[in-house]
């Protein structure tokens, strides 16, 4: 009677294995950390690649002057200064490139702060 329940239940748990890694597998969502450094005028890097789902976790540093961080159409709105980096995180769930630009009045060239957020359909 125990030689026939300990064959069950292997049995049991060879089928549900054998299941589980037949099933097509998909990436799970993964976390992309990111260092943006704000320069009089410019970002580096200009670009994050996520997968859809993925949790971007941005830290802005402020390499001159204070300089912002904001992503079009998510509640992400950060300001880093000199010394004092900031960080936010957000949760990729569109398709497509969002920009996102600079919020705090930098200088001359503050216009021209931004860059673009691009996430692919998950495999």
């Amino acid at each position: 009677m125990l030689a026939a329940r300990v064959l069950l239940t292997g049995l049991a748990a060879l089928a549900t294995s054998a299941a589980v890694s037949t099933s097509p597998s998909r990436p799970a969502p993964r976390r992309v950390d990111v260092v943006i450094e704000g320069h009089f005028g410019s970002f580096a890097p200009t670009e994050i690649k996520a997968n859809y789902g993925d949790t971007i976790h941005v830290t802005l540093k402020a390499m001159d002057s204070a300089h912002g961080f904001r992503v079009e159409g998510k509640n992400v709105d950060i300001t880093a200064y000199p010394g004092m980096p900031a960080e936010a995180s957000f949760v990729a769930d569109w398709q497509g490139g969002r920009e996102w630009f600079c919020t705090f009045e930098c200088g001359p060239q503050h216009g021209t702060m931004s860059g673009m957020v691009v996430v692919q359909k998950r495999d």
